[in-house]
């Protein structure tokens, strides 16, 4: 049951296992070697056998208080829902998984258990709490005789403080993630070489993220390399090329990278590469290509979220269809009342669980915060950049939401550029500092790319429940009248009608 690095060295000896319990009658050791096999299909890609397999013994484990179990099927259950981007559900099974960890466990797995936690967190935005997690684990880690993990808890270090917008202190991980692979003999693959080079591109160290990825560009192979992250390295490299004015390097490099996405399945990666190009044609001059380009970025990228959505639907069917009725329709309901596009909980969600809320309130007298947040100039961001890269915008945003609500309440997305914070049992102080916190944190994103440089702003109608003001139509009122004095004393605050 310790977390393994080789799964295809791992699924034999866990078949013989659970052929030898099944002969003994010791369910447990049966579930144990089960939960090998399906951690190795997840890894394999086959994420419809594994869930099934995952989820069946996550429920026998819960059943009969078998508390090792339970903690790696979690973890193994957050990874399957973050695989189909399903964040809200993956938080949810990662929290326990850490959560469930006791002295009996090994030192291994609990690094295991606070990596993937990390990993969460920083899919919703949540950078300190990931960094903590992050550094947790690498901490246990480096007590192990596991070069592979540590490698890979610096990997996605460096990369955390690079989505956080901290890139010196990215190049100082990779840096360090560089060295360490160095002094113990270890090659890097493409995944860990492209977070170098990232590195260096963001600091305009152009040619050395080019020599970085030199092993890459230089391997007339590629189709026998191992899939993660080779896409993402020829399209940085790409990249690099381009902004040393080797167009024509980038021009091969570029068409080498859509060639193997598409020879290999790696769509969201083509897309990217589709997006390079057009970059490539615009500091070529070549504006009108440019502009057809960014036109097949924009469709493909809708295609493809499309194709994602009903995949993902298809994933969670299968997986969920032998659950009896009751349960299978009160899982699908919940998917019903989540945002497509940023996981949060949608206005079909507000409109069923708000009033709810509201009645419990009302009764036991605890108070009851809301929060209506809109973003500032969001349509100039659509018309300026693109619709694809204003999805990217509410997404980064909505992890900042689910973030501050992550503790005690929760997140919707309205519609459009507009959300809705929902603070149960908080009073007014503490309430209006998580929305002053959240209008910061959004100010204080540093994008990336196209936005590179620019700031988005939020403002945020508060307010709370109060004698006469008890259902949601007056609170939704109160807080938009709210909201609208924000926007009219000049955007990027939060206003309240309380003292």
């Amino acid at each position: 049951m310790v977390p393994f690095s080789d799964p295809d060295a791992a699924y034999a000896p866990a078949a013989v296992l659970e052929r030898r319990a099944r002969a003994l009658g010791d369910e447990g050791a049966l579930r144990r070697a089960q939960l090998i096999q399906a951690d190795v299909l997840c890894r394999k890609g086959k994420h419809t056998a594994s869930g099934q397999l995952i989820r069946e013994i996550n429920e026998w484990a819960t059943e009969h208080g078998h508390r090792h179990l339970m903690a790696r099927s979690h973890r193994l259950l957050s990874v399957f829902f973050d695989f189909i981007g399903d964040v809200p559900s993956a938080w949810e099974h990662a929290v326990p998984a850490v959560e469930l960890l006791d002295d009996t466990m090994s030192e291994r797995m609990r690094a295991d258990h606070l990596f993937g936690l990390g990993q969460v967190l920083v899919r919703t935005g949540a950078w300190d709490a990931a960094r903590e997690r992050y550094r947790a684990a690498l901490q246990l880690a480096d007590g192990l005789d596991d070069i592979p993990l540590r490698v890979k808890i610096l990997n996605n270090l460096a990369w955390l403080e690079d989505d956080a917008g901290d890139t010196h202190q990215s190049m100082e991980i990779a840096k360090r993630m560089q060295a360490f692979a160095q002094q113990h003999g270890v090659t890097l693959d493409a995944a860990c070489l492209d977070t170098i080079a990232n590195a260096q591109l963001n600091l305009g160290l152009y040619a050395e993220a080019e020599a970085t990825l030199r092993p890459i560009l230089d391997d007339k192979h590629l189709s026998s390399r191992p899939i993660e992250g080779l896409g993402e390295a020829l399209n940085t490299a790409a990249g690099a090329q381009r902004l040393q004015g080797h167009m024509a390097d980038a021009a091969a490099t570029v068409d080498r990278c859509i060639e193997l996405c598409t020879t290999r399945g790696m769509i969201a990666i083509r897309v990217e590469a589709l997006e390079e190009r057009a970059r490539l044609f615009a500091a070529q001059g070549l504006f009108q290509r440019a502009y057809e380009q960014y036109i097949e970025v924009h469709e493909e990228d809708g295609a493809l979220r499309a194709a994602q959505r009903e995949a993902n639907a298809r994933t969670l069917q299968a997986v969920f269809e032998t659950t009896e009725a009751r349960r299978e329709g009160e899982r699908f309901r919940q998917l019903s009342l989540r945002d497509a596009l940023t996981g949060l909980r949608n206005r079909r969600h507000v409109d069923t669980e708000l009033p709810l809320l509201l009645a419990r309130s009302r009764e036991d007298g605890a108070p009851l915060a809301i929060g209506l947040v809109d973003l500032d100039h969001f349509k100039e961001v659509n018309d300026r950049f693109s619709h694809a890269v204003g999805d990217k915008v509410l997404v980064r945003i909505s992890g900042i939401l689910a973030a501050a609500t992550a503790e005690s309440g929760w997140a919707a997305r309205m519609g459009g550029e507009e959300f809705l914070l929902v603070f149960p049992g908080l009073n007014l102080a503490d309430a209006f500092q998580r929305c002053e916190d959240v209008r910061r944190a959004i100010e204080s994103v540093h994008w990336d790319e196209a936005m590179a440089g620019e700031v988005v702003t939020a403002s945020i109608g508060f307010t709370m429940l109060q004698r006469g003001r008890t259902s949601q139509a007056a609170l939704f009122g109160q807080a938009d009248r709210n909201l609208y004095a924000a926007k009219h004393q000049g955007r990027n605050r939060v206003v309240s009608d309380l003292a």
